[in-house]
């Protein structure tokens, strides 16, 4: 007699957290991620504010890339001109990152003479990109009021569409490049090419930009005081408020690069922006970013360091209700005017100017660019292509360990307080017990099955969560072995809200410097611990049911082989397969740790495996 199929499948679903998993979760972004914290005089903020930039720039926007990379000259092709009324538009494309040409359209009034303001004009995550109607009329507007106006292209966006899934930027990440550097460097240089304009009055920039684009407005705004005038428009908020109160404002990986928090979250970048004029906007009836949580989380902080620099004046807040939606039409553009005017003491009209019989279509305005321009899975599989196949060796295995340990930010051990969670009974012979692993942060559920005179043990790491594996323990009580079945980090109980913001809450824990694969690695390493306590045996088999939970347990295996029997794993034979195939970030976050790929392969992991047996699924032998 044996257990029934659906004996087994109704002890692997029952829930051993009761949801308390969300509660560790918030419990862990409150202490890692950092709030602003006020200067005590305006010279101890101007030293910080001098470390913060120089560190987001050197641990986030720039990782990996030449250190020069960001003081190189603006390299810029103008490819045609179109005549407007009372203004021109001059088509150019410029390099961001290195290779990768981003089209711009520059708006000049007719007649220059002398130095004249400049605006700076990023967008967000619309498909019609710079020819987006509400933008093309703010920069008709700029330019009929004297102002020099750069629409330029966001990644993903218009002409840029080869690169529409930003979450590509992982497979960057993954090859120890930050993926970010391609949008900050698309913005970075914007404002270079502006500038170099004969006309650009460097004393007079300004940038202003919606969603995605206030992202960027509010980022280079930070990092960058060439800009003395932000309106960031429904773009950002706080890591910590988006991971712990409003789950709703999540955004792409550009807005949660990785490390970023172990510098500085948005609450500090927008106190950044003092002294200088900025107007934060949002809309009362926008799905993200709305006023009554924005006006807390982001503007009274930011206020609070303007007042301690003695200027308090400099820094406003607008709720948009006309439309009231995530906007930048006729009402907020008029905001811009009154607050540019008011900053820079300009003689000019703040009503909206029509110009309906103006706007062009995308192809008007398209710049044309070279047929091979970079998008981020090309960029990935280039760095990716410039790394030496096998870099760990039986000569090197230590060190190889303590840098594979160090790639994936591996916690310190953890210890385990393992508790019962419901009483344990037998049926058909098998006792079925249930464990609650408690690891300091972290519960770990675990379904235990034994059988009467098991000759082995088998830990089984699923997926899709410990009911997924039933299939897998039937075969493995069929041959009499005692079976754990475990959900890490990221799957099956240790998931919040049932999956819906997952790879978000993910790609947070790496934006305060923690990995989601090594604290997964970190629990089964422990869970590995307590099984060999627990059950007095000092060997075990492992199987790992899919890509990510497959990684987890060959990076446990290269950091501790000794325990282990075999590994029976469903792996690719490269990580280079992740950009080949294009894995998606949403639905497989934890494989993306940074820099993996440029440290280790899956060979080399098998190397350090050694001398666990390794079987990867529908593969030949591993050695």
């Amino acid at each position: 007699m044996s257990l029934a199929p659906n004996q087994i499948a109704y002890a692997l679903s029952r829930n051993l957290l009761r949801n308390r998993h969300t509660r560790i979760m918030m419990d862990y972004y409150a202490e890692k991620l950092p709030r602003l914290k006020m200067p005590a005089s305006p010279e101890e903020w101007h030293k910080r504010t001098a470390r913060i930039r120089r560190e987001l720039l050197k641990k986030v926007y720039l990782t990996g890339l030449d250190p020069d990379v960001n003081d190189r000259p603006p390299d810029v092709r103008w490819k045609g001109v179109l005549k407007g009324s009372g203004y021109r538009i001059r088509k150019c494309h410029y390099e961001g990152y290195p290779g990768m040409r981003i089209p711009a359209l520059l708006y000049e009034p007719e007649n220059l003479r002398g130095k004249i303001p400049v605006v700076l004009n990023p967008n967000g995550h619309h498909r019609g990109g710079k020819a987006m109607d509400y933008k093309q009329a703010r920069c008709v507007n700029l330019a009929k009021r004297g102002m020099l106006a750069l629409n330029f292209e966001f990644i993903g966006m218009g002409e840029l569409q080869g690169s529409l899934n930003h979450m590509h930027q992982a497979h960057v990440d993954l090859c120890g490049v930050a993926g970010v550097s391609a949008m900050y460097l698309a913005m970075k240089r914007g404002l270079d090419v502006l500038l170099a304009h004969e006309h650009a009055d460097p004393d007079r920039v300004a940038m202003t930009g919606l969603s995605g684009g206030g992202w960027q407005t509010a980022v280079l705004t930070a990092l960058d005081e060439r800009i003395g005038v932000s309106v960031p428009v429904s773009g950002h908020s706080p890591i910590w408020h988006r991971a712990t109160r409003r789950w709703q404002d999540h955004g792409d990986l550009e807005q949660t690069p990785v490390d970023l928090c172990t510098v500085a979250d948005y609450d500090t970048l927008t106190a950044m922006f003092a002294p200088r004029p900025a107007l934060l906007v949002h809309s009362v009836n926008d799905g993200i970013f709305r006023p009554e949580f924005m006006r807390p989380a982001l503007y009274t902080p930011a206020r609070r360091v303007y007042e301690r620099l003695g200027a308090p004046d400099r820094i406003g807040f607008y709720a948009n209700e006309d439309p009231g939606t995530h906007n930048y039409e006729k009402d907020i553009r008029e905001q811009l005017y009154e607050f540019l005017k008011k900053s820079w003491d300009l003689d000019i009209c703040t009503e909206d100017l029509p110009c309906d019989d103006e706007i062009r279509s995308e192809w008007e305005l398209n710049v044309g660019l070279p047929p091979d321009n970079p998008t981020f899975l090309s960029i990935a599989a280039e760095l990716a292509g410039r790394l030496p196949v096998k870099r760990s060796t039986t000569g090197t295995k230590q060190q190889d360990r303590r840098r594979l340990a160090s790639v994936l930010r591996l916690p310190s051990a953890y210890a385990v307080a393992a508790r019962s969670v419901r009483k344990a009974r037998t049926v058909a012979g098998v006792q079925i017990s249930h464990h609650l692993l408690e690891m300091e942060s972290w519960n770990v559920p675990v379904t235990e099955f034994r059988p009467q005179g098991s000759n082995g043990v088998l830990l089984i790491l699923p997926e899709s969560g410990r009911a997924g594996a039933a299939r897998a323990v039937e075969r493995a009580l069929d041959a009499n072995k005692r079976v754990f079945v475990a959900d890490l980090l990221a799957f099956g109980e240790q998931v919040i809200a049932d999956g819906a913001y997952h790879y978000l809450f993910m790609e947070c824990i790496s934006a305060a410097g923690d990995r989601p694969l090594g604290i997964c690695t970190a629990q089964l390493l422990a869970l590995r611990r307590w099984i060999e306590s627990y059950t007095g045996r000092k060997r075990l088999n492992i199987t790992a049911q899919g890509l990510s939970t497959s990684l987890i347990a060959i990076c446990a295996a290269a950091l501790r082989p000794g325990g282990i029997d075999a590994l029976s794993a469903n792996l690719p034979d490269t990580l280079r397969r992740l950009i080949d195939w294009s894995v998606d970030y949403t639905q497989e976050p934890v494989p993306f740790c940074f820099g993996l790929l440029e440290q280790f392969d899956i060979e080399d992991l098998v190397l350090l495996s050694h001398p666990v047996d390794i079987m990867i699924e529908g593969r030949g032998p591993m050695r």
